[in-house]
């Protein structure tokens, strides 16, 4: 059969199947994806019992056909798991220290990465290019081969008199090689979204009598929402999850963030799996509310500013 051949009807056929398989890919990516959130939720909910029944029951209910159809529970919802986790550690505490941990890594990112961007994408200076690709090397280097010598610096700054703020167990000693591993990233996606902008932006603002900071501030930052909201969400998203520096820089139990301790649930003889589903499922919330209410930034930062870099 040739194009000629095809009526109006085959047309309709072929677009609906396109549309059809669109949507289904798009639906399987979906589920996939969120199985696991899914599967840490319902594990948090069963008794500590029913955690390791086989065959594996993944919803509490289910629909039997034996005479006639009728709903069967299969193991009952408790909440006795987020009791645990909430009563016998601070978990409470670790997802505060992990939140000023994670927003002041971002918000310093987003600080220093807009500057740097505004500066590599706008104003013209010699061996640019060399600093961009010095900027994106730094950013391969491995994170643990810079993990003894910032340990042994936070050491040595406790027996100073900023011990106090950049030593071990304190905020910024975490914040700043946080902000200085993924500030390389903030850097080439203001750099990228930056350079999309139409000129006359800033040469009205400088017509006004704004100096470049001015503009910066007053005119560029405020029309790109998309890329602070995509450099945001990685820092924070990066700082939140990260595991060796947070274990290594937070010794005291209270100023460990949620990662390391959950780490630190179980010991050498059991491993409470229902508490420690109940606390990674807590962990999460805050990132799925951040995902929720900035996706819309985010999916115009990635698309309008990196996606044409």
């Amino acid at each position: 059969m040739s194009v000629r051949d095809l009526t109006l009807e085959d047309v309709a056929f072929w677009e609906v199947g396109k549309r059809l398989g669109y949507f289904g890919s798009i639906l399987a990516i979906v589920l996939i994806s969120m199985f696991p959130v899914f599967w840490i939720l319902i594990s948090s909910l069963k008794p500590s019992g029913e955690l390791f029944v086989f065959p594996i029951e993944y919803l509490p209910y289910t629909v039997s056909f034996e005479d006639g159809i009728s709903i069967v529970q299969q193991y009952p919802l408790t909440l006795e798991n987020y009791e645990t986790a909430l009563s016998q550690r601070p978990v409470g505490q670790y997802l505060i220290n992990s939140f000023i941990v994670a927003s002041g890594t971002a918000i310093l990112d987003v600080v220093l990465g807009a500057l740097a961007g505004y500066s590599l994408s706008r104003l013209n200076f010699r061996y640019k290019l060399p600093v961009l690709l010095l900027i994106l090397f730094a950013a391969l280097l491995p994170f643990i081969s810079r993990l003894i010598p910032l340990y042994r610096l936070a050491i040595d700054l406790g027996s100073t008199p900023v011990g106090g703020f950049l030593g071990l167990n304190t905020y910024l000693g975490l914040i700043l090689p946080y902000a200085a591993f993924q500030l390389p990233f903030a850097v080439w996606i203001f750099q990228a979204y930056f350079k999309e902008l139409p000129d006359s932006l800033e040469e009205a603002g400088l017509m006004d009598g704004l100096s470049r900071v001015g503009v910066l501030f007053r005119i560029i930052l405020p029309v790109s929402m998309p890329a602070m909201a995509t450099a945001a969400i990685i820092v924070f998203i990066y700082a939140w999850n990260e595991f060796l520096f947070a274990l290594t820089f937070m010794t005291e139990d209270s100023k460990r963030t949620i990662t390391v301790g959950i780490a630190l649930f179980g010991n050498q003889f059991s491993t409470p799996w229902g508490t420690i589903t109940a606390a990674v499922f807590l962990s999460l919330i805050p990132l799925l509310l951040f995902m929720f209410f900035f996706q819309q930034k985010i999916v115009e930062g990635m698309t309008s500013g990196v996606g044409k870099a």
